[in-house]
């Protein structure tokens, strides 16, 4: 019997052009991971500045919306790559998807990602009540529902079986621009994780998401967002604490301001290529560790 990721590997590409190729277990199992959310989630990584040691891990697959751009076309599932609002950048995916590939082992993997800068979770990323209520879904929310579901189909049209294992969400920092936003962050968060796990019928799913706005940032209401955020963590003892969902350190990453040839020296607000490539693997290691990943 073929292993897991030799067939994977094998028949992927053969599967894009024909779906359940000849040979095939026609329903292999797939591990996804949903990335989104606003800049920092699209990414501002620069691509040229990558370190020579790190490699992406090309057994593991992406499919992103027709908002991002990468060397494949849009809404279309090929090995890991770069995904973001600018050609030469990159987001959390590229060590996303290689960490969670290397502990996952002969698992297949794949990321599905939907990110925009400058959008709010109270906005933008609205889940309204429940799958129902589109009249209320945020236009963020109804790209993202359209991206994931167009992607699982592909992946099951190919042979394969599809399960949502884990979501890295790296937003925040429009919402603390405004005081009732930043008020209501925590509840809108715990909302937007539970109509995640309902849109797409994933109770189990492992939520991980970090803090944004580090120091040097002074957006008016940065400390209500950044509280609202260790509130929702599952450890923290809050009310507003849901199972499952995990809050990641980010305030020692480098930052744009830090990267070499920096297109801004001033940018505190965007995570730099070093940091980028640290946050992708603290969310990795964090969704396998303390999200203790079902197999």
């Amino acid at each position: 019997m073929i292993r897991p990721m030799l067939a994977w590997a094998a028949i992927g590409c053969a599967a894009l052009a024909s779906p359940r190729a000849s040979g095939a277990d026609p329903r292999l199992p797939v591990d996804i991971y949903l990335v989104a959310g606003q800049s920092n989630a699209a990414g501002r990584g620069i691509l040229a500045n990558l370190p020579g040691g790190f490699v992406p891990d090309n057994r593991a697959w992406l499919y992103h919306s027709p908002h991002l751009k990468s060397t494949s076309p849009a809404l279309t599932w090929a090995p890991l790559r770069a995904a973001t609002e600018q050609a030469g950048w990159f987001g959390p995916e590229l060590s996303l998807g290689t960490r969670l590939q290397q502990l996952a082992r002969d698992r297949p993997v794949a990321i599905i990602k939907h990110a925009f800068s400058a959008t709010d979770l109270a906005g933008a990323w609205n889940p309204g009540k429940d799958p129902a209520d589109r009249a209320h879904w945020g236009m963020q929310f109804e790209a993202f529902v359209g991206t994931v579901e167009a992607g699982l189909r592909a992946m099951r049209d190919m042979g394969f079986e599809p399960t949502i294992r884990g979501m890295a969400w790296q937003q925040g920092e429009s919402d603390a621009d405004f005081l009732k936003p930043s008020q209501d962050y925590a509840a809108n968060l715990a909302r937007f994780i539970a109509r995640v796990r309902e849109q797409f019928r994933s109770p189990d799913m492992v939520f991980v998401y970090g803090f944004v706005l580090p120091f040097p940032n002074k957006q008016p209401f940065r400390e209500q967002v950044r509280m609202a955020q260790g509130a929702v963590d599952q450890d923290s003892g809050s009310p507003w604490a849901v199972k499952k969902a995990f809050v990641v350190f980010t305030d020692d990453l480098s930052h744009i301001a830090h990267d070499a040839n920096s297109p801004d020296p001033n940018d505190h607000v965007h995570i730099g290529t070093a940091g980028m490539i640290e946050l992708g693997r603290r969310m990795a290691e964090t969704m396998a560790g303390k999200g203790k990943l079902a197999r």
